[in-house]
């Protein structure tokens, strides 16, 4: 690497809404809900008796980016398009007044854009939206992603990027919901086919994979084609998928103990000690929904005090990036050096 600091990351998932809560709701609503599985269903399974947020407030988002612009925190941040399919956001939005997702919409574009890198999560991060119809479809997003074609993929993936680009966004990548049964390779093939069409982007990433227990974790470059100036980086968090925030999806969990899978507070141990210790970057993600907790923000707390820790403990050692400029090292390292 040419430069001698270790690149940090942040990567914000799901917003502006409640996902989590959509993407259990729903399904049930069709008849086709099915009990949560792995690691998240310890977490989301209570979403009907606890009252969950369903939308995540703007204010929230103007306090996360305050403090983000004051800490120098830089990364990658997801907005969806057309979220649980409630309405795409360059027409209406169930839930947000006309004036709600206007500021919404310039927050994201005016405040949140020059820090982080904004992606759409697909289109609904719920169920699969009929692009053509306009509705959505009986199965869930990553489900029906899954059993498409590459062209499909990128006639799908395009229209997120299209309606970004409607409200003066800028999207410099995507994001991928849950999970992708289909092939990596095929995958990063759609991301590229879709942000040359949509965007006239040829240099891009995509996020779909987390890793908490591999060292190091480099973030593949999945297609490079130097002649035509083409190239997709699959950028990998280096924690686990069930991100230690989850503890405080209903506004529970302890602030400290989740701060400390990332970083201890004296900065010996965690899982950036971890990566450290082999030169691995520090890309790390966390949920929209899990930072608010339900309105108890202790998920934003812990985050804080994640943060606090790196700079009292590894200034100098690290370099915090927005997502594009930490693809754009990758492909410097494996194929430009």
């Amino acid at each position: 690497m040419a430069q001698t600091c270790i690149p940090i990351s942040f990567i914000v998932d799901d917003s502006p809404i409640n996902s989590s809560y959509w993407l259990r709701r729903q399904p049930e609503e069709m008849g086709i809900a099915q009990p949560p599985r792995g690691a998240f269903g310890q977490w989301v399974h209570r979403w009907r008796d606890q009252e969950p947020s369903k939308i995540i407030p703007n204010g929230f988002w103007r306090d996360f980016i305050r403090w983000a612009k004051s800490a120098g925190v830089k990364g990658k941040f997801t907005f969806l398009p057309c979220p649980a399919g409630l309405g795409t956001i360059d027409e209406r939005v169930e839930g947000y007044s006309a004036a709600e997702l206007s500021e919404l919409i310039a927050l994201v574009r005016e405040e949140i854009s020059p820090h982080f890198d904004i992606t759409p999560e697909i289109l609904t991060h719920s169920m699969a939206w009929d692009i053509k119809e306009r509705r959505l479809l009986p199965i869930t997003e990553h489900e029906w992603m899954a059993q498409q074609g590459e062209d499909a993929l990128a006639e799908y993936m395009a229209e997120a990027l299209r309606i970004l680009k409607r409200v003066g966004i800028r999207p410099t990548g995507i994001t991928q919901p849950c999970s992708f049964g289909g092939g990596e390779d095929l995958y990063a093939r759609a991301v590229l086919k879709a942000m040359k069409a949509a965007c006239g982007i040829s240099r891009t990433f995509y996020f779909l994979n987390a890793d908490g227990v591999t060292n190091p974790i480099n973030s593949p470059v999945m297609i490079a084609d130097e002649g035509r100036g083409e190239y997709v980086v699959s950028a990998t968090s280096a924690v686990r998928a069930d991100e230690p925030f989850w503890e405080s999806l209903y506004g529970g969990g302890d602030i400290e103990k989740m701060a400390d899978y990332f970083i201890s507070a004296d900065g010996k141990s965690g899982r950036f000690s971890d990566l450290l210790s082999t030169g691995s970057p520090l890309v790390f993600h966390a949920h929209g929904q899990t930072l608010f907790s339900n309105g108890a923000r202790k998920g934003f707390q812990s985050l804080q005090l994640v943060v606090q820790r790196v700079e009292k403990h590894l200034s100098g050692r690290v370099k915090w990036m927005k997502m594009m400029e930490f693809a754009e090292e990758r492909i410097r390292e494996e194929h430009l050096s």
